[in-house]
């Protein structure tokens, strides 16, 4: 585990502190509420201390419309317990996420969207440029074809669509309407599309003709019709033509035609806390979750990429996402924040890694975000990327969806230019928002996160107890303590919101707090956050506590990641064993095979690094590991499969016959001297 007492290295300091967005709102705090805050961290704590006060002050100082209603005291009843999922901004009934999204770029004629296939020569193509004038333009017209097919307020737009310009458009006319946009990425499995839209049971569905992907052009319309004898009651069904043409389904041009020229760009009235969004949990085992998040998450997405993340009108964003992960919905705050966006659709490792950093020099990229996972793919190419490229443009480089290690972070520092502000951030899909998020003003720590997002009262707690253990240095369950506007507002079909609650709610019985499920640990020395991965996946041999993710940060790094193309950390506890096995299995890159040597220069590096409790019992070589269509390792299935438990992979499991090749290690007990077992 970091050691609490070390202060780790320095890999970089903001230029210009007092500067920032983040600055700004510090002293207009000050001035307003007569407070003397001096720091970010110092601003954190007032925003949680004075929750009503701030979250309300943040409404107006984003520009949100309408203004609120004159006289509001409370953001929020907190006399009702957080798993009550109080309301935001009670009696604000009419506002409406679209209008807040749509014109936020004061000028009609800037390029609002670039969209990019794969495929496409970027030395010779601009790709598909669209000015706000002509997104709304596009967005008026879809929203008067929604409007004049009967659908309405409350139902739902299914999109089986990849990242695309027509996945801006079908979301933001949705939202105009006050229907409800789902989506989902086009390369989903049958079963994976099947269980979500039976769940929602959409009025209309877009899908794509194709799906683009490393190479290979697939038409989906097999796909779809596969879906749609399986679906009950079957939506209107329309094609956005990605590269070939079909004759099977109407086109969404046909659908257009419903529209009525004259129309005009208008936008439903509704509470702040009305259903704009569902999203899916990556729920690995069973039917996903349906997340039905409100118009109102405009506040926190506004907030992070404003206040943490000092978006501006004359940024250029890249924020690679499919539509099955919330990173969409994330990256569609930064557009609304008035950015040029590059949406795109295709494989980031196609036709190599290189292929975003060709685009963050093509349209000089200010915002890139990404996963510490495709770092690690631009790291074991070894390319140098501030060598082949030029990425002066880039400010910020945003990482989630996993934990930077200690070394990856330095890696960047060599390879990328110094001025960048490398961040680490947690959230989720429950919270559609960063709970750790970026400080502009404050050094970055290799190996750490900087800061809890603004008005998330967020801690770290004892696991049996529940108390704060923030200022003690160990690793405990991430909480947070007071409600926040993108508390999820429902799952859609969820009775008595039983599985909300159960996934929430019920970590602790005594105190009454959402539970996010990762291990976190905060340095006292340096203020800075270390994750150790998902606490329902906390290893525990012999008593000894510590998260799977500071076991990856060592293997997955130099000089292993020369040999090792990634790996799994699980524990094994089956009914008759009296205490916890570690296993740490290896993909070894093409080549290359775990050699006795090999085993024992990982254990002693992970003894040197951690201690000899943290070694893993076993060390082995498998041919894949499991992982979510969004890229996160799959280690619970894995864990209650060797634990004799018997676990299906849901459809969200990228690799389903990767999960079950594990069944075999319910009966190890030693090493075989071979590399591979």
């Amino acid at each position: 585990m970091n050691d609490p007492h070390k202060t780790p290295e320095k890999v970089w300091t903001p230029q210009n502190p007092d500067q920032m967005p983040i600055s700004s709102y510090r002293r207009h705090i000050n001035q307003k509420f007569n407070a003397n805050l001096k720091t970010s961290v110092e601003l954190q704590q007032w925003s949680v201390q004075h929750p009503q006060e701030f979250w309300i002050d943040l409404y107006g100082w984003l520009g949100l419309k309408p203004d609120l209603p004159e006289g509001m005291k409370k953001a929020y009843d907190d006399t009702v317990p957080m798993s009550r999922n109080p309301d935001f901004f009670p009696g604000l009934n009419d506002f409406n996420y679209a209008e807040n999204a749509l014109f936020s770029n004061p000028d009609p004629d800037a390029v609002a969207l670039v969209g990019i296939t794969e495929g496409m020569d970027l030395d010779k193509e601009d790709g598909e440029l669209l000015t706000w004038h002509q997104f709304r333009e596009k967005v008026r017209l879809l929203s008067s074809a929604l409007r004049r097919s009967g659908i309405k307020k409350g139902d739902r737009v299914a999109a089986l669509v990849a990242t695309g310009v027509w996945a801006m458009v079908i979301y933001h006319a949705t939202a105009t309407i006050g229907a409800i946009f789902t989506s989902i990425s086009p390369d989903l499995g049958v079963e994976g599309c099947v269980s979500r839209l039976q769940q929602v049971t959409p009025s209309i569905l877009f899908a794509d003709s194709d799906t683009v992907y490393k190479g290979k052009t697939v038409s989906t319309v097999g796909k779809v019709k596969e879906i749609l004898s399986r679906l009950s009651p079957k939506p209107e069904t329309y094609v956005c033509p990605v590269v070939s043409e079909q004759e099977a389904f109407p086109t969404v041009q046909d659908f257009l035609q419903k529209a009525n020229p004259d129309d005009p760009l208008r936008f439903e009235k509704v509470p702040f806390n009305h259903p704009l969004v569902i999203c899916y949990s990556s729920g690995t085992t069973g039917a996903p979750k349906c997340i039905v998040h409100h118009h109102g998450i405009i506040i926190q997405l506004k907030k992070i990429a404003v206040v943490h993340n000092s978006t501006t009108p004359k940024d250029v964003i890249l924020q690679y996402s499919s539509t099955s992960w919330v990173v969409f919905n994330v990256m569609c705050g930064y557009f609304a924040c008035g950015a040029k966006t590059i949406v795109y659709n295709g494989s980031p490792m196609y036709p190599d890694t290189k292929l975003l950093l060709r685009m963050i020099q093509k349209y000089r990229v200010t915002y890139f975000g990404t996963s510490p996972r495709y770092l690690l793919e631009v790291e074991m190419s070894k390319a140098v990327p501030k060598d082949e490229f030029d990425l002066n443009s880039l400010r910020i480089v945003y990482t989630t969806g996993a934990t930077l290690s200690a070394e990856q972070y330095k890696w960047f520092y060599r390879s990328m230019p110094q001025h960048i502000h490398l961040c680490n951030t947690a959230g989720g899909t429950d919270t559609c928002t960063s709970l750790i998020a970026a400080d502009s003003t404050a050094p970055i720590h290799a190996g750490e996160m900087q800061l809890f997002g603004l008005g998330m009262d967020v801690d770290i707690a004892d696991p049996n107890t529940g108390d704060s253990i923030l200022g003690s240095g160990e690793a405990g369950e991430m909480i947070v303590r007071k409600p926040f506007p993108s508390m999820p507002c429902f799952f859609w079909g969820d009775e008595g919101n039983k599985r909300y609650l159960e996934s929430y709610f019920e970590r602790f019985d005594n105190i009454d707090v959402w539970a996010q499920h990762d291990w976190l640990s905060r340095n006292p020395k340096t203020g800075g956050l270390i994750m150790h991965g998902r606490s329902d996946g906390v290893l525990n041999p012999s008593g000894i506590r510590f998260g799977s993710g500071e076991i990856y940060a060592i293997v997955e790094a130099a000089p292993f990641n020369t040999q090792i193309s990634n790996s799994l950390c699980v524990g094994r506890r089956r009914p008759q064993d009296t205490d916890e096995q570690v296993f740490l299995f290896l993909v070894m890159i093409p080549g290359r095979s775990l050699t006795p040597d090999l085993r024992n220069k990982i254990k002693a590096a992970i003894r040197g690094a951690l201690s000899s409790r943290h070694v893993p019992k076993f060390v082995l070589e498998v041919p894949d590991i499991p992982t979510t269509i969004n890229g996160k390792k799959v280690e619970t299935p894995v864990k209650q499969l060797m634990g004799g438990k018997e676990v299906k992979a849901s459809a969200t499991v990228l690799n389903p016959e990767a999960l079950e090749y594990f069944r075999r290690f319910r009966e190890v007990e030693s090493e075989p001297r071979e590399a591979r077992l």
